[in-house]
């Protein structure tokens, strides 16, 4: 078991790593807990893999941008994709992403021109980039204890990792949330209860020690390609009214793949009194109908949504319709102030390569259908008053 500290992932083309190597070991030893591929990657593993997961754990990204990392196809659309998309949920004024500069007269990717770049030709780079961070991660310290604060609820990490090598072997990380609360009994029985669910994936890869297969596997091989990795890690909890959620982002790789994978996992529960919600369709008095609205939103959404650089095509709708047809479909979600948020991983309403989908549909939209216990849990009661009174004129 391990503490787990926020992590700043920097995000650079191959060819400026001599340069970019004295700000990692600089950040690294004042405690600063970076992550850079060619200093944490051990040898045999998924690089790939490896790289996506790292990015998706981290809470800050430093973004080296220079005339080979900006020219290059695919390290805008890639890496800081991945970012900017994550930055559109910040508030305005979090520092997310800090691009550094290591050319001069370098023209800034459109996507970034709204964030402050810093020269690292300035002679003060590293210690700006150092006060960027520091404030940064203090700031998400003290939301965090102000959230604590305000709801009488907090939580804490644990990390657990564990790893054997074989034919195939396996590899695990699993983050362990525990809350606790003076307000809200029993509530220490969701760290256990979603403890207990996530480590049905380390006993299933424990079982691999007794169901080896040396005719597909060999120790000639490249050891990602004969390890199965499985790494489990949450986002802060969410809370909204009663309800408090846990989102956990699933990193996978099957042994033999051509590429790991992703998926979510929510967890949501009413704190008073304590239960979870295991089904989303739990909350309606018409399921049917409340399927109806929400599927129709969604679907909406998502076919609106456009991708590429320039935002030069959209999801395939048919795609977007096989994803969307049943309950099932909807299982990973985050109850928030203004609506539900979905989730949908790779390959759920779209292609691999278009990355994970979201899509935030308002109260109003299904309020109607929500039983009034759980309307009453969410704190949403004054939308559903706004409700009808629109409706009564």
């Amino acid at each position: 078991m391990q503490d787990q500290n926020p992590q700043v992932f920097i995000s650079y083309a191959n060819a400026d790593q001599q340069r970019v190597i004295p700000f990692f070991d600089s950040l690294d030893k004042d405690g600063f807990n970076v992550w850079l591929d060619c200093k944490k990657l051990k040898p045999g593993q998924n690089w790939d893999f490896e790289i996506k997961r790292a990015l998706d754990k981290s809470s800050l990204v430093i973004a080296f941008l220079s005339e080979t990392s900006v020219g290059k196809r695919g390290y805008v659309q890639r890496e800081l994709k991945v970012a900017l998309d994550k930055l559109n949920e910040k508030l305005i004024d979090d520092i997310y992403i800090i691009p550094i500069l290591l050319d001069e007269n370098l023209s800034i990717p459109e996507q970034l021109k709204g964030i402050q770049c810093i020269s690292a030709a300035k002679s003060d780079c590293l210690q700006q980039v150092k006060e960027a961070l520091t404030y940064q991660l203090g700031k998400l310290g003290l939301e965090t204890q102000r959230v604590q604060h305000q709801e009488e609820v907090s939580w804490s990490y644990r990390i657990l990792r564990e790893e054997w090598d074989g034919l195939p072997g396996y590899e695990i990380e699993l983050q362990f949330i525990e809350v606790q609360s003076s307000k809200y009994n029993n509530i220490n029985e969701i760290g256990a209860y979603i403890k207990g669910d996530l480590l049905k994936s380390l006993f299933s890869a424990r079982s691999n020690k007794l169901d080896q297969t040396s005719e597909i596997y060999n120790y000639g091989q490249d050891k990602f390609r004969r390890t199965n990795t499985f790494d489990a890690h949450c986002s802060e909890p969410s809370i909204a009214g009663k309800i408090l959620t846990v989102q956990y982002a699933i990193h996978w790789y099957g042994a033999g793949a051509a590429h790991g994978n992703l998926d979510f996992v929510t967890y949501s529960f009413v704190m008073d009194p304590l239960c979870q919600i295991a089904k989303l369709s739990a909350i309606f008095k018409s399921e049917e109908k409340a399927f109806s609205a929400i599927q129709k939103f969604v679907r909406q959404a998502l076919k609106n949504t456009r991708l590429g650089e320039n935002n030069e095509y959209d999801l395939d709708p048919k795609w977007v319709d096989r994803g969307t047809e049943a309950w099932s479909d909807f299982s990973s979600f985050i109850p928030k102030e203004e609506g539900i948020e979905f989730l949908f991983a790779p390959y759920h309403v779209a292609a691999y390569a278009c990355g994970p989908q979201f899509a935030l549909v308002p109260y109003r939209e299904f309020i109607d259908h929500m039983r009034t216990e759980y309307i009453c849990a969410f704190g949403i009661e004054h939308i559903a008053y706004q409700k009808q009174r629109e409706k009564n004129g």
